[in-house]
């Protein structure tokens, strides 16, 4: 979009996006909601381009992002109804009962059964999300389960992700860089968020606000760029809170300690103190995690071939490994936080035998923040994956159809096999979020990964 604002580009996709949400029959699976998605990917992706060459003020930016949030607040969700279980989560624990004891179909809880009882997922199995997300779900239901509460809410914390982003790229007095926009204009934060009310951006973003604390300028194998113990401290307990939310962060547990081994310990113990009042539902805690890990399998990409050949336990034990072996070579090498949690959050996507498209937002910052091209594609090629949504409301029964699966996972794999080849082509300069100043040669058409991070250890 040469001759395009990116203004305007970002108010078209957003009209797009609000087209699948309020026009009448709009949101149909896979028509016109495909068509209409397209359409605003595209607009987003023209309103990136057209910011690297004309770049746009905080005033604009911002100002798209939370009309667009607003005007999805009020929709109910349509295509996902996990927010349902949230508000059942939470409504117990007003009633002093614990989650992970009881799953919502217990005769136990039948006095406590709402209007909306119906439409909780999964009835027959007890929660799934993690100590710290319950404690926010308890301290909304006190104020009511309400559907516009508790979106409200996570989009309190969907803005903040973007305020961090442009306090990690920009410097003050300098427009914004391109990382804000990345985020706040996805198409895909905007549905899966604002409208269908999912709570990824309440680990997100302390996830990411240890970012500001515990430094991402670092060459690999060298202790430079080492936070002081205060900021030690404060990221490591916000890394511990984003795994409070969702267990993703933990992955990054063992390159903090490589950093500062505070940062780590305090991680873990704020995961550990928000888990203990819970804690009289002993090995329950996990039993619902566990029959979800066992029995969930939905839009795999690589898992579903690995599966295929070897058998699904094999798979899994393979993409186990995966997350693990690239976990501890993280902290072998003395890798950045950040560098960390975007590896190990991607192999975990790439090999996971569930990628609903939610589950792509915990990336997607760090795509944004690192230019990650194929991990951005992805946040537009996912949404397929809703394809079959309307025939499982008719049905009960999804039809996963593999013209789906390759739309979705095929470009990506694709793009992404073809920047790690780039990559080795290129010279080596170290850490992505840390190069080596090279001057102007390195610099990549003015992507949000090449910009130089100054901001001290403090944020």
């Amino acid at each position: 979009m040469p001759s395009v604002s990116p203004l305007l580009a970002g108010a078209l996709c957003l009209s797009f996006v609000l087209a699948i949400a309020w026009l009448p029959g709009a949101s149909g699976t896979p028509w016109p909601s495909m068509g209409l998605w397209a359409a605003a990917f595209g607009a987003y992706v023209g309103a990136a381009l057209a910011h690297g060459r004309r770049p746009l003020g905080r005033r604009g930016i911002w100002t798209l992002a939370i009309v667009g949030r607003l005007a999805l607040l009020p929709r109910d969700p349509h295509f996902s109804d996990d927010i349902y279980r949230y508000l059942w989560d939470g409504w117990v624990q007003t009633h002093g009962v614990n989650p992970y004891l009881y799953a919502p179909e217990a005769a136990a809880l039948e006095p406590l059964r709402t209007g909306w009882h119906a439409l909780i997922n999964h009835p027959s199995v007890s929660t799934i999300y993690p100590p710290g997300a319950q404690l926010v779900f308890w301290a909304l239901a006190l104020l009511g389960p309400s559907v516009i509460l508790f979106k409200a809410a996570w989009v309190a914390a969907d803005l903040g992700v973007g305020w961090v982003l442009d306090r990690l790229t920009s410097r003050p007095g300098e427009p914004p860089g391109l990382a804000p926009l990345l985020y706040l204009w996805s198409p895909l934060v905007l549905v899966e968020v604002a409208w269908s009310g999912h709570m990824e951006p309440l680990g997100i973003l302390p996830t990411m606000a240890a970012l500001l604390f515990l430094g991402h300028r670092n060459e690999p194998g060298e202790g430079t760029g080492l936070p002081s113990l205060r900021s030690a401290t404060l990221g490591g307990a916000l890394l511990g809170l984003g795994a409070a939310v969702k267990l993703a962060p933990a992955a990054a547990f063992p390159a903090a300690a490589r950093r500062r081994a505070v940062a780590a310990a305090v991680g873990v113990g704020t995961l550990i103190l928000l888990s203990l009042p819970y804690a009289d539902a002993g090995a329950s805690l996990f039993r619902g995690l566990l029959t979800y890990a066992e029995h969930w399998e939905f839009d795999a990409g690589v898992f579903r071939p690995l599966a295929a050949a070897l058998g699904p336990e094999p798979a899994k034990a393979i993409a186990a490994v995966g997350l693990i072996g690239c976990a501890l070579f993280a902290a072998w090498r003395r890798w950045s936080v950040e560098r960390a949690l975007y590896w190990t959050i991607g192999i975990a996507l790439i090999l996971s035998p569930t990628i609903h498209p939610w589950y792509v937002l915990w990336i997607l910052p760090l795509a944004a923040l690192r230019g990650g091209r194929a991990w951005l594609l992805l946040s537009g090629t996912v949404f397929m994956a809703y394809w079959g949504l309307d025939a499982y409301q008719a049905t009960g029964s999804w039809p996963e159809r593999l013209f789906v699966r390759l739309a979705i996972h095929g470009p990506f794999l694709a793009l992404l096999g073809i920047d790690a080849i780039s990559a080795q082509r290129r010279p080596r300069r170290g850490d992505v979020a840390g190069r080596e100043e090279t001057g102007e040669e390195g610099r990549r058409g003015g992507a949000v990964a090449d910009q130089e991070y100054r901001r001290d250890s403090e944020g």
